[in-house]
């Protein structure tokens, strides 16, 4: 019985976390407003408070029919999509890492990683709230995880990760823009692979989320393009796709460097 209940728990509470998520990626775009203050959440129509029962995680939105209950405006699908997504993310994290401090790390990691995405898709920004309380939260978890293991390669390769991401994405920056004669990268982006590097490690982790984010980006970018919606001019947001690579290697990427050295001969 035990374990139904504990996958229930982290699903539930993924679900509760992606709803403060929503909370987060409204809110901290917005000049006027904190995510503390006001306390309780708001239509962004109407400005009227949501109560308690209209901000069940998903089932509100569903018997909402996706509208709100004061003005009947619609309500985005990503709100509920944020939050099925968090759960989602929760429990295979809890499937992959079991009850560890290295499950905290990842729950950590994916809880920022989530709105830094959406923020990024929306408004074109990495907020540095986000990425400092990535980096602060990461250490204390990284340098846990180090003295239980007492393992200080662990924690010194997660430190040469944060380093080493931000220089690489850097001079991508640089010489892209360099040759592009226009800014090729944001510095958002650059600040987002550092927080990566120490959540993921530095070789061959950051090398896997350059590539996978690259070809996302590349096959995404020419969709968006030859269907019309984007022209080569238009700016495309990088950090989901980097946010997106790094939880592809967080879960598999031992596994996806396993088959890299096999397909080219190396192992």
């Amino acid at each position: 019985m035990l374990g139904i209940w504990i996958p229930l728990f982290i699903f539930l509470l993924g679900l509760a976390i992606g709803s403060f998520l929503n909370v987060c990626i409204y809110r901290i775009p917005l000049p006027d407003v904190s995510i503390h203050s006001p306390r309780r959440s708001f239509c962004p129509e109407c400005k009227a408070p949501i109560h308690f029962y209209d901000n069940i995680p998903i089932l509100s939105y569903l018997l909402l029919r996706g509208r709100c209950r004061s003005c009947n405006a619609k309500i985005s699908v990503i709100y509920p999509l944020v939050e099925l997504a968090t759960a989602a993310l929760f429990l295979f994290m809890f499937y992959h890492f079991g009850v560890t401090l290295e499950l905290l790390l990842a729950l950590i990691f994916v809880t920022l990683l989530i709105p830094i995405s959406v923020i990024d898709a929306k408004h074109y920004i990495i907020p540095d709230v986000l990425i400092a309380t990535g980096l602060i939260l990461g250490s204390l978890i990284v340098c846990a995880i180090a003295y239980q293991r007492v393992d200080v390669w662990y924690l010194l390769t997660r430190l040469i990760g944060a380093v080493a991401g931000w220089t690489v994405l850097w001079l991508i920056a640089v010489i892209g823009s360099a040759v592009l004669r226009k800014t090729a990268m944001g510095g958002g982006d650059i600040k987002l692979m550092a927080l990566n590097g120490l959540f993921l490690g530095a070789w061959p982790e950051l090398a896997m989320v350059i590539g996978f984010s690259a070809c996302g980006g590349a096959i995404v970018g020419s969709a968006l393009i030859i269907s019309g919606v984007k022209n080569r001019q238009s700016p495309i947001p990088y950090g989901p796709f980097l946010a997106g690579a790094a939880v592809l290697v967080l879960l598999w990427g031992d596994k996806l460097w396993h088959l890299y050295l096999q397909f080219v001969g190396w192992n």
